[in-house]
């Protein structure tokens, strides 16, 4: 199989579009195969089988967070061997790492693309990028508290999308501005013991922390300005401004000139670990909630490939 196309077929463009995976399939013909796991079961062991028999190129259908879960299995299996090229489809809602990167491009005309470059013997051309590990699984965006928080509440109701997150957006500035109770949830505090390369923060409590090796959190904002600051490290950011004081900061962070220093701490890493107060707490990674008890450690991935879009 020269390559192997994951589809999330529980992701909400395929279920507005139960077609696509046909149109895959067609587009591909016997240049390879589209996987359509429906369980994360399935999905271990898809990349098993792939890691046995390794494809020239794996293409990933959905979001972020099927990215996040897609990679995770593979390095899973791969238990150390260089991943084939990626290629992301995008099919999300963000669609964070694609955008990050410069790899946005419509699905079917990429998987063209890949098919294209096979029957001429022609490798496409690629970016690299490093990805987060944190615990057992593998990302590009890790974050806790305002982040984490945010996404609670966007996942709260259904029918989320951009629009959805606009509006928990706005709502959040107005009520940052007249002190209310609904930005003091989205802003509510982290208390920890934060320790960046082995050295220890000087603050214990912060409006959020994160990590990533993409500087895009959704919507443009460039949330993690850093992240490309050092192609072997990691951009960390530690925000302990509360939610008055950030408020004049979106303009910046949509531009990618990040939160002042007055209100957030920022610096490139190799590894961040996180020690809370609490016996639970939630984070993020890559749109997709978990919780934690204990200590959470944050460290450097794997280098990866993508397929860059012509």
């Amino acid at each position: 199989m020269s390559i192997a196309v994951f589809v999330n077929p529980h992701s909400r463009a395929n279920r507005r579009d139960p077609g696509l995976g046909g149109r895959f399939a067609a587009i591909l013909g016997d240049e390879g195969q589209v996987i359509t796991p429906t369980t994360l079961d399935g999905l271990g062991t898809a990349a098993r089988d792939l890691a046995a028999r390794p494809p020239a190129t794996i293409a990933v259908h959905g979001g972020d967070g099927t990215l996040h879960k897609t990679l995770t299995a593979l390095l899973g299996a791969f238990a150390g061997s260089p991943l084939p090229p990626l290629a992301i489809l995008p099919g999300g809602t963000m669609n964070v790492v694609a955008a990050s990167l410069g790899l946005s491009a419509p699905p079917e005309a990429l998987l063209a693309q890949l098919v294209e470059d096979q029957q001429a013997g022609r490798a496409p051309s690629t970016v690299s990028r490093h990805c987060l590990r944190v615990g057992g699984a593998f990302g590009f965006v890790f974050g806790n508290g305002m982040m984490a928080n945010f996404l609670e509440v966007y996942y709260a109701k259904p029918g989320y999308g951009p629009g959805r997150a606009l509006w928990i957006l706005l709502r959040t500035v107005l009520s940052a501005l007249i002190g209310g109770c609904y930005a003091r949830a989205i802003f509510r505090r982290f208390a920890g013991r934060v320790l960046v390369d082995g050295q220890a923060l000087p603050w214990r409590t912060f409006t959020g922390l994160g990590a990533a090796t993409v500087r895009e959190v959704g919507l443009g904002f460039k949330l993690n300005h850093r992240a490309d600051d050092d192609p072997q490290r990691m951009g960390v950011l530690a925000i302990h401004a509360g939610p008055l004081a950030l408020a004049p900061e979106l303009l910046a962070v949509y531009q990618g000139r990040g939160i002042s220093p007055a209100r957030a701490w920022s610096a490139v890493a190799s590894r961040l670990l996180i020690e809370p107060d609490e016996a639970q707490t939630t984070y993020t990674i890559d749109g997709d909630l978990y919780p934690a008890r204990g200590a959470i450690e944050i460290a450097m991935g794997p280098e990866l490939t993508f397929v860059r879009p012509r």
